[in-house]
């Protein structure tokens, strides 16, 4: 059977970082942050996306810190992302189409796992707002693995805790469609601002969830019921 992951933010409900403080504000206190960590500038170089500065910071501390160091480097950075991430779940708002789908597919027996690069803590405040738990059979967070998005290491932990091999992997980003690929997997790119041209490749591209059950009788993965 076909697996379906989802992302959270942005693909299943809506956050307003630009409400609670700018992205280009979050991306220089972040890049200061690393730095103050013990990064070296040139490790992060030009990036300017949070998710693949944290990547390559990570890189740099399992190849040079010691265990004690690198524990510290997680705390520090945890307390520094938990203001930002727990905001964003607080504001957060549920797209409408997120239950209906989530439900059906549930009801025609696929097995649905999350995949996001936020924290546990804020996933049990979007699931505790809008009522998600329940239509999930395993959830990977940002503690749960060394890289995120867009490497594909949440997916392969997700599709083993799951027993599946084949997937579809649902989000908004780049950083999904890439994910998708890199696990050999399907990408479903949500893009609800028809004004909005995608400049990056995905399998699908669709503007409402419950179009993920149209894509999955096209591939052969979905069941009658």
């Amino acid at each position: 059977m076909v697996a379906v992951l989802f992302d959270l933010e942005g693909t299943l409900v809506q956050t307003f970082p630009e409400v609670i403080w700018p992205v280009h504000e979050f991306r220089r206190l972040a890049r200061e942050k690393l730095i103050q960590l013990g990064i070296p500038s040139e490790v992060l170089g030009e990036t300017k996306a949070y998710t693949l500065m944290r990547n390559k910071a990570i890189e740099h501390v399992e190849a040079n810190f010691s265990e004690k160091e690198a524990k510290l480097f997680h705390q520090k950075l945890d307390v520094f992302l938990e203001k930002y991430e727990m905001g964003s779940a607080r504001s957060s708002k549920l797209f409408p189409d997120a239950i209906p789908t989530l439900r059906r597919l549930k009801a025609l027996g696929y097995k649905l796992g999350l995949i996001t690069n936020t924290s546990k803590k804020a996933v049990e405040c979007f699931f505790s707002l809008h009522d998600l738990r329940e239509y999930f059979s395993v959830v990977i967070t940002r503690e749960d693995v060394k890289m995120f998005k867009p490497e594909p290491e949440g997916v392969h932990l997700a599709l083993k805790k799951l027993g599946e091999n084949e997937f579809l992997l649902v989000g908004d980003t780049i950083y999904d469609a890439t994910t998708a690929q890199r696990a050999g997997g399907i990408s479903v790119i949500v893009n609800r601002d028809p004004s909005r041209e995608l400049d990056f490749r995905a399998d699908y591209t669709i503007q409402m969830l419950e179009e993920i059950l149209g894509i999955m009788q096209a591939i052969g993965g979905m069941k009658q019921k």
